[in-house]
């Protein structure tokens, strides 16, 4: 009988002592996995998108590009890559207020993640200083610089007068809203039934004879020309304000 007992305890103290060293070997092993399932920061990725974004937005002086990566999702853990991130478009994007670019992995455990982004663009530019109609001609007292922060790039955006010279307003615009170049159409520098001359250049000769324009056009446009000297009618280019290009 007192064998019997003893036996047991001694059976119950070996199962304790391998417990213990089954713990001890879990425990000892923990920062082995740890350290094998390292998680690639977040920040990491979205500071890779948004070097990727800025290179490819032409530097304008004066303008400063504001690029922000969206906040990944936090259950997205994506293994510590084994080389430098690599950032590329994303299928149909480009730069613009929003778009998207794909951050990838390719040493040790690959893999590739979409990253959307915000561009923004600080800048001077012209506002109006009081509201203006369809077909005004602004002048210097109408504008005054304001420094804005926009959506996406600053290209369509007016910065200095000299953009708008000889240009015309298309439509109505309000005060203190920045100028867009799509507000504007050129001004007509020739007008129906104004007289000019027609200009061609033959073998090395030009040639030019009066003519009376049919419709109005702006420099560069084309407008339809009857020939004083001939009657006839003839399609040519506005150079300037009484010079019209013809082929002979």
């Amino acid at each position: 009988m007192q064998s019997a007992i003893l036996f047991g305890m001694r059976t119950r103290f070996t199962w304790r002592l391998r417990g213990y060293a089954s713990c001890a070997l879990l425990l000892s092993a923990a920062p082995v996995a740890v350290q094998a399932q390292a998680i690639e920061d977040p920040a990491h990725i979205a500071a890779a998108a948004e070097a990727f974004v800025l290179a490819q937005v032409p530097a304008t002086a004066g303008v400063t590009s504001l690029i922000q990566a969206a906040r990944l999702d936090p259950r997205l853990r994506l293994p510590k890559c084994g080389g430098a991130l690599q950032a590329a478009w994303s299928p149909g994007s480009r730069p613009a207020a929003r778009t998207n670019v794909v951050v990838t992995c390719r040493q040790g455990n690959a893999w590739r993640v979409n990253v959307p982004l915000t561009l923004r663009s600080r800048l001077d530019v012209l506002v109006l200083t009081a509201p203006a109609a369809r077909g005004q001609t602004l002048a210097a007292g109408d504008l005054t610089t304001r420094s804005v922060e926009v959506d996406g790039l600053s290209h369509s955006y007016i910065r200095t007068p000299g953009e708008i010279e000889g240009r015309h307003l298309a439509r109505p615009a309000p005060a203190g809203v920045p100028l867009q170049a799509a507000w504007f159409a050129a001004d007509k520098m020739v007008k129906r039934g104004q007289q000019v001359t027609l200009v061609a250049l033959a073998a090395g000769i030009q040639i030019r004879a009066p003519g009376r324009a049919l419709g109005d056009a702006a420099a560069h446009e084309r407008v339809r020309v009857q020939n004083l000297s001939s009657a006839k009618v003839v399609e040519g280019i506005v150079e300037n304000a009484t010079e019209v290009r013809v082929s002979p």
